[in-house]
């Protein structure tokens, strides 16, 4: 039987300007986060430099393993670090993979 896979997409407006040293920030401390977390499978940082919009996309087996993260000190911590650079809420989806080529 073949593992869910489950897509957790965060998009959060910022400064075009911040987007370059949040990137560097987002592959300093996620490594690490994540480091002990089994259902993490990976994640992909996107921006639009038009918009100032950023997106990451986190691919997790279990969806309650994302939300243990989430609820974390360490998360928080990391979180904390980059919502000074934050114009607006993030907003947080999670959702199943059906297809994927």
């Amino acid at each position: 039987m073949a593992h869910m896979t489950y897509l957790v997409i965060t998009q959060v407006p910022v400064s075009p300007e911040d987007i370059d040293r949040l990137a560097r920030l987002f592959d300093e401390t996620n490594r690490d986060l994540v480091a002990t977390h089994d259902d993490w499978l990976g994640a992909t940082f996107s921006a639009n430099r038009e918009t100032g919009e950023i997106r990451v996309i986190a691919r997790w087996r279990d969806p309650q393993a994302y939300q243990k993260l989430r609820e974390s000190k360490e998360f928080g911590d990391a979180m904390a670090r980059f919502a000074p650079s934050f114009l607006g809420p993030p907003v947080v989806t999670v959702s199943e993979v059906i297809v994927e080529m």
